[in-house]
């Protein structure tokens, strides 16, 4: 347990050392703010696919066929039944329609590539970082669906956005295709392997660099002016999870507890870094998306540690 609560730790502080990293070039202009949707376009388009691909691809172990259905169709659920409690918040609260969507969005995904990961990892060794990696395919295919039509919900979103595009993009394609890799075990020349590491690696640095760089747009005192925003955060970081641990305690079929404990992982993990990129991209609510997840990161570091108490 006390292993586990180092990694959480770690992991918070090298992402917020990053977040602070593209605060301060975006504040002195070392970068300019105006860059945000370039360097977002390029980690939806480049890097982000990569990352999704080598997740997939690098697993060789094919006695986990059998659990992956199992976690995908347990975060798919999880993740449409926390977007009811987000419908419900907002007509609660009386969000302004421009705001719901990042609302939604935050009570349905959560930071499973960056923080998830090397938790998973660290916890359940290769095997559970996979089935974390198979359960964030869902989440990808939601958020660059449903996902981005909450983000741009009240928006005169300049490009289209059609069903094609939402499901046919890169980061879909390169599901497919790490999946193929991956059950027909195709073998990647080393050198382009490596190629695809490099890539993959600079996904989740450049991520939280693009999140400062949107912050660095407003005053710091500015991101906790906002009480609606503490209370999304805790939605987010003690609703969600306490939701998930009962409803999974109290399902009457047995479910294999890694599953269950990875479930309960990702419920509790902060705001995903994903909103803030595809809020560059489309013009919308940057402002509040780089709140939720600098917020909910702050205090990750207390909660995640009080969910896995269910986990470890």
């Amino acid at each position: 347990m006390g292993g586990s609560i180092q990694i959480v730790i770690s992991s918070v502080v090298i992402l917020f050392v990053l977040i602070f990293l593209g605060f301060f070039i975006g504040k002195r202009g070392i970068i300019r703010k105006e860059c945000a949707p370039d360097l977002s376009n390029f980690i939806l388009k480049v890097t982000m696919p990569v990352t999704v691909f080598c997740s997939m691809a690098h697993q060789s172990d094919l006695s986990l066929l059998g659990s992956i259905w199992q976690i995908m169709i347990m975060a798919l659920i999880f993740h449409l039944a926390s977007g009811v409690v987000g419908l419900i918040l907002v007509r609660c609260m009386k969000i302004p329609p421009r705001e719901q969507g990042i609302w939604i969005f935050n009570c349905m995904f959560s930071n499973n590539g960056f923080m998830g990961f090397p938790l998973g990892l660290a916890i359940w060794g290769n095997n559970g970082l996979f089935l974390m990696a198979m359960a964030n395919v869902v989440s990808n295919f939601l958020i660059f669906s449903i996902g981005l039509k909450m983000l741009t919900r009240g928006y005169p979103v300049k490009e289209k956005i059609d069903l094609k595009k939402m499901i046919v993009n890169n980061i879909n394609i390169a599901v497919v295709a790490g999946f193929l890799v991956y059950i027909c075990q195709i073998p990647i020349p080393d050198g382009v392997s490596t190629l695809l590491d490099y890539i993959s690696q600079i996904t989740a640095g450049l991520s939280m660099i693009v999140v400062g760089l949107s912050l660095s747009r407003m005053e710091i005192r500015d991101v906790f002016r906002s009480r609606k925003m503490f209370l999304l955060s805790a939605v987010r970081l003690l609703g969600i999870p306490f939701l998930c641990i009962l409803v999974l305690k109290l399902l009457p079929i047995e479910i294999d507890p890694v599953l269950k404990a990875i479930l309960i992982l990702m419920s509790a993990l902060p705001a995903a870094s994903s909103q803030t990129i595809l809020a560059e991209q489309y013009g919308t609510n940057t402002a509040d998306a780089g709140r939720a997840i600098f917020i909910t990161t702050l205090f990750c570091v207390v909660t995640i540690p009080i969910a896995m108490v269910f986990v470890v």
